[in-house]
Parts: structure tokens; C-alpha cells; sequence
């Protein structure tokens, strides 16, 4: 957290030369480009640093319980929000309740009458230090065409 921490310190000198306009533009820019990499992240089944997401359980037989792989279609529900201080990448709704049960990796019931099941921590959304580099980069360009 300290890089965030150097980063976020980094952005307030740079931002307060900017108007409330310019700032949600970059805001704007921002949010988006990280939806997108997170997206690409999840479908590509690695979390923030790189690892890949710890695979499902198999069943009885040996095999995985499904063919498909896990967050299939849960990145194309990430949300950004964004003002002129601040943007956020993550998730709403239902896909906010299973998103975070893998992020914090917690025990559920899947189902009413099924068993509570512990499941492994699978980081979703964060940064990583080539975000942190990205952002760095775009908000750089930003401030030389304005």
C-alpha cells in the first residue's frame, strides 16, 4: 500500500493545477482504462500481481466441476465511476456479492440448503505495479496536451 500511498500523493500536486473539467476527463481516462485491464486480468484468470487464481475444486470423479472457466462473463460487469476527484473500478449488484466473496475469500452457503464452503481468496480487483506505471504514463500524457 505504500506505492498507492506515493501515487495518491503524487496525483493531488499534479491535480490541483487543474480545472474540475480537465480533472474528469483524466478521471474519465483513468477509470476506464482500468476497467478495461481488469478486465483482460479476469478473463485471462490472474489476479493484480500476475499469479493465476487458485482452480476450482474437482468432484468426486477427478474432474472440474465445470468446463467453463470462473469469472467468464463477471468482468464485462465492471463499473467505473468518476467525478473530478476521484475514480472507481468494481462491481454492483449481484456480481458485487460473488466478486466479494472471492476477493475477501470468505465461507458462504452457495445455496439455502447447501453446506457453508470456504472459498480461496481470488483477488479480483487491485492494482498492480504495471497499473500503477500505466496510470503514471496516461495522467503524464494528459498533462502535456492540456
Amino acid at each position: 500500500m505504500n506505492s498507492f500511498a506515493a501515487l495518491d500523493r503524487w496525483f493531488d500536486q499534479f491535480l490541483q493545477h487543474l480545472e474540475p473539467s480537465q480533472r474528469r476527463e483524466l478521471m474519465r481516462r483513468l477509470g476506464q482504462g482500468l476497467r478495461i485491464r481488469s478486465k483482460d486480468r479476469i478473463s485471462q484468470q490472474r489476479d493484480p500481481n500476475g499469479n493465476r487464481f487458485t482452480p476450482r475444486k474437482r468432484d468426486q470423479i477427478g474432474s472440474i466441476k465445470r468446463k467453463d472457466a470462473m469469472f467468464k462473463k463477471i468482468g464485462q460487469q465492471l463499473k467505473i465511476e468518476y467525478s473530478a476527484d476521484k475514480a472507481s473500478v468494481g462491481f454492483g449488484g449481484r456480481s458485487a456479492q460473488i466478486a466479494k466473496v472471492h476477493q475477501e475469500g470468505k465461507t458462504i452457503r452457495p445455496s439455502q440448503n447447501a453446506k457453508p464452503t470456504k472459498y480461496p481468496i481470488r483477488e479480483l480487483v487491485g492494482f498492480s505495479q504495471d497499473d500503477e506505471k500505466w496510470i503514471t504514463k496516461t495522467t503524464k500524457d494528459f498533462l502535456k496536451y492540456k
